[in-house]
């Protein structure tokens, strides 16, 4: 990340399909010169690309209100916005990210993860409601129901 400016020391870090640009280093947005780095930057220059590229810019969360009161004040307050994307994870993908963060084997959440049924949808609820052999080691070892009911939540 680099410093939002040095009178405010504020960290960002640049995203998107433009962050390798030589337009967002020639406007100090990145310290990244893509032809110092031989990098490419034709994101500006491909005309089969019809919409305009996107830069996102992360700031340390502990300074977010600073930052939308200096936008605010500098552009405007009926020019800024906040935008919030959320994410989900899939049921197999839950269970996958919580094994890791748990310290178990890849083969203990795998044996777990193949009984999850493939497709949009599918919560471990329902897994859970629908599959007898998940169910049973759900209740018969503690450590697949932590798994589990970490997952969930």
């Amino acid at each position: 990340m680099s410093p939002l400016s040095e009178s405010k020391n504020i960290m960002f870090g640049v995203r998107g399909s433009a962050a390798a640009s030589i337009i967002l280093h020639c406007l100090g947005i990145t310290e990244l010169d893509p032809m110092e780095h031989r990098l490419v930057f034709e994101r500006f220059l491909n005309m089969e690309r019809k919409e305009m590229p996107d830069v996102d810019l992360d700031f340390q969360d502990d300074r977010r209100e600073e930052v939308i009161s200096y936008v605010s004040q500098k552009y405007g307050q009926d020019h800024v916005a906040q935008i919030i994307t959320f994410g989900t994870l899939g049921a197999r993908a839950a269970l996958r990210d919580v094994g890791r963060a748990l310290g178990m084997t890849y083969a203990d959440v795998d044996r777990v993860v193949r009984l999850i049924p493939l497709g949009p949808g599918v919560t471990l609820a329902r897994a859970l409601d629908q599959n007898a052999e998940l169910k049973a080691i759900y209740n018969e070892d503690p450590i697949i129901h932590k798994l589990i009911d970490s997952a969930v939540k």
